[in-house]
């Protein structure tokens, strides 16, 4: 390793070309790229959230005055996997990657408890977020079973033939996870159970983003070993460390979308996204009928309200024309996701266990599979490497 200075060292360095190097920089916490400027001998700190758009350019100064270089982050491929490898073989962060992935798994895996025959059939919207819900409306409240509350595919129906009871009252993650349904889960079919929340543990612990949004600042408290993902309520006083559970807001709806992407694993792949200048215009151009329109509040769709139009087409298509109805940095212009209409059909109906669809609730839960999609392409080749995958 070589010293950068009395604040951090350079973990990892590789040479682009006569005019820069990449390094890794780290001083305990979550690290940093460095764009090194051989010609000016320059160093700039960057989060790695900034590599997530590929076809960003990248300007240096030359030598002589008026001189420049420009540089797609894409090109850097290679050379950033490899110091991100390095980095990854020579510091703590595969320990802490370990312990953190566990953590999170718990935090995912959280079931929601009810007690109430007529409330399975009416869950709030929180209980919807959740993949397993604790069923303990029999006579006896310390009796009844973990039920699944996401699709099952066919190679996942083996790893859950057996009923999954509770018994003397047995109902937390920890009694979920003893079972071993999650560990089959994950083996039956890992690129949706593993994958997943390995690449995000690890590009959260580098410090990526948030699923688009900056998360920075709960991470360096893992790093502090100041959270506790383990639990999912407030420690009691006196017993230390900070908490989190699956809808804390510090998460910025990454735990919401990592969910939403689960749940919705199949459906998420046959959304299309893209974005437009004018949603509405386009879709109309391309033959689609407008149904109708809902509004979406901030910290739905995205970090501002949306009018979301639905419309139909004549191939039997749904469409979402999403206005943003304040200014986003997340995106240019407006979204739009189109996908099959009988897809939305089944995701309404796997978002309930029995009770009334709600259009609100299930076009959230697309848009985030789908964004997290998008994101989980975005970091993938970065960490897949070390990340632990099966």
């Amino acid at each position: 390793m070589v010293l950068m200075d009395d604040k951090g060292e350079i973990v990892s360095s590789c040479d682009i070309d006569e005019n820069i190097a990449l390094q890794i920089w780290t001083k305990g916490l979550s690290p940093r790229l460095v764009v090194l400027n051989k010609n000016k001998n320059a160093r700039k700190l960057i989060h790695l959230s900034w590599l997530e758009k590929r076809d960003r350019k990248l300007s240096v100064k030359g030598r002589k005055r008026g001189e420049s270089s420009v540089y797609e982050i894409g090109e850097f491929l290679p050379a950033l996997q490899r110091i991100l490898s390095e980095y990854a073989v020579y510091t703590a962060f595969r320990p802490k990657l370990w312990k953190f992935a566990v953590d999170l798994e718990r935090v995912l895996h959280v079931p929601e408890v009810v007690t109430d025959r007529g409330e399975l059939n009416l869950l709030s919207e929180d209980k919807r977020s959740a993949l397993w819900v604790a069923d303990l409306t029999g006579e006896d409240k310390k009796k009844g079973e973990f039920r699944p509350f996401f699709p099952v595919s066919p190679e996942e129906r083996g790893a859950l033939s057996a009923p999954l009871e509770i018994k003397d009252n047995a109902r937390s993650v920890e009694d979920l996870l003893r079972t071993g349904a999650v560990r089959r889960l994950a083996h039956a079919n890992p690129a949706r159970w593993h994958s997943p929340l390995r690449i995000a543990a690890a590009a959260m612990l580098l410090g990526f983003s948030f699923c688009e949004a900056d998360g920075s600042e709960m991470v360096d408290l893992f790093w502090r070993g100041e959270g506790d993902p383990a639990q999912n309520v407030p420690r009691r006083s006196g017993a230390g460390g900070v908490s989190f559970g699956l809808r804390d807001p510090r998460l910025m709806g990454m735990g919401r979308k990592l969910v939403a992407f689960i749940r919705h694993f199949e459906a998420a792949k046959a959304i299309e996204s893209r974005t437009s200048l004018d949603s509405d215009k386009e879709l109309l151009d391309r033959g689609c009928v407008r149904k109708h329109r809902l509004v979406f509040q901030d910290g739905t769709i995205g970090d501002v309200s949306y009018a979301v139009t639905f419309f139909d087409d004549e191939k039997g298509r749904m469409a979402l024309g999403c206005k943003p109805k304040a200014a986003t940095l997340r995106h240019e212009g407006e979204l739009i996701y189109v996908f099959p209409a009988d897809i939305y059909e089944r995701a309404l109906l796997h978002d309930t266990l029995g009770g009334p669809t709600d259009d609100f609730f299930t076009v959230t839960q697309l848009v985030w599979a789908r964004q997290f999609r998008d994101w989980y392409d975005s970091v993938a080749p970065y960490v897949s490497s070390f990340a632990g995958l099966i």
